[in-house]
């Protein structure tokens, strides 16, 4: 492939966005995707509606269309892919990116593909490769174990199962309120002395009922110990207790997985890179955005920002190139 102005890594939201800013500018580029585009919202729950609103996280000035008020899970599938399906630069999917090395106006991209491995240069590099595929481990003995799952699908497949839900946030609690009207028993299982704060205002009680009425059971202030065949093992304030489970479900967050940047030479400060107000790394021409940029902090940026931090971040790579 020819030397291209900017190579851009990831194709969820922020990474397309980053796209059609660069169409807009006029800048040579390639997309490479380890997946699909938009792979991170094949995860999301089944009929999931987002929190945000179509308008929030359109991208390139195109409308989604939706038929509620916010978009599904499959309608924003459906939105992201056909923007892919119609940018002018090449997107690579199933193709993982494995080095950055360079700086400015000379970065080597290495990659590895179905054809096997190859190698662009840019000019200029983005990284949006998220935080979904990269989720926090509670690093207790057993969680290898089949019936534990990192992740939260569809509710139907656990009817009639003894489901373990391990945290306390948004999607641990709305997971585990759909587990329970699909026909599954539900045990949530937190650290913290309750909820955290941050819980919709309109989950929170909506669960504190079910638990009240005993349809779901809580446990606060405990930890996992152990996954066993058949059981999670926790300790809280009357010490050890085996749960009963069919299956695990751990939903404690995520973490933005910066080992590329890290290897391009991209200098971190508490667990994430230093970003100037452009996004762009310690590293001249290298740019983290969204998630990408934010180590743990994953709350902090959704698709409504992270696609500013597109528009700032290539506005900044075009006046560099002079366009």
């Amino acid at each position: 492939m020819s030397f291209v102005d900017v190579v851009i890594v990831g194709a969820g939201p922020v990474g397309l966005a980053a796209a059609l800013e660069a169409e807009r500018f006029g800048l040579s580029g390639v997309v490479f995707e380890a997946r699909r585009p938009a792979a991170s919202i094949e995860g999301f729950p089944a009929r999931m509606p987002f929190f945000s609103e179509a308008r929030k996280i359109e991208i390139g000035g195109h409308p989604m269309a939706v038929l509620g008020a916010k978009p599904t899970r499959e309608e924003a599938l459906v939105y992201y892919r056909r923007l892919a399906e119609r940018l002018r630069a090449p997107l690579v999917h199933r193709t993982r990116v494995t080095v950055v090395e360079g700086a400015r106006d000379a970065f080597r991209v290495r990659f590895e593909g179905p054809r096997g491995p190859g190698e662009v240069w840019g000019r200029t590099v983005v990284v949006a490769t998220g935080y979904f595929f990269n989720p926090r481990r509670l690093g207790v003995p057993g969680e290898e174990e089949p019936m534990v799952r990192y992740g939260y699908r569809d509710a139907l497949e656990h009817w009639g199962e003894r489901v373990v839900v391990v945290g306390g946030s948004n999607s641990a609690v709305e997971a585990a309120l759909d587990l329970w009207r699909a026909g599954a028993r539900v045990t949530l299982v937190h650290r913290g002395e309750a909820l955290r704060p941050g819980v919709k205002y309109w989950l929170r009680p909506d669960f504190e009922n079910r638990v009240r009425e005993g349809a779901i059971a809580a446990r606060f202030a405990t930890r996992v110990r152990r996954f066993e065949p058949g059981r999670v093992v926790v300790a809280g304030p009357g010490g050890e207790e085996a749960l009963e489970a069919d299956r695990a479900i751990v939903l404690i967050g995520y973490r933005a997985d910066d080992a590329l940047l890290r290897t391009a030479g991209v200098r971190c400060e508490g667990g994430r890179p230093r970003l100037s107000e452009t996004f762009e790394t310690s590293v001249p021409g290298l740019y983290a955005l969204g998630s990408a940029g934010y180590g743990e902090d994953t709350r902090s940026v959704f698709i409504e920002n992270g696609r500013e931090h597109a528009r700032i971040a290539v506005a900044a790579i075009a006046r560099g190139l002079g366009r």
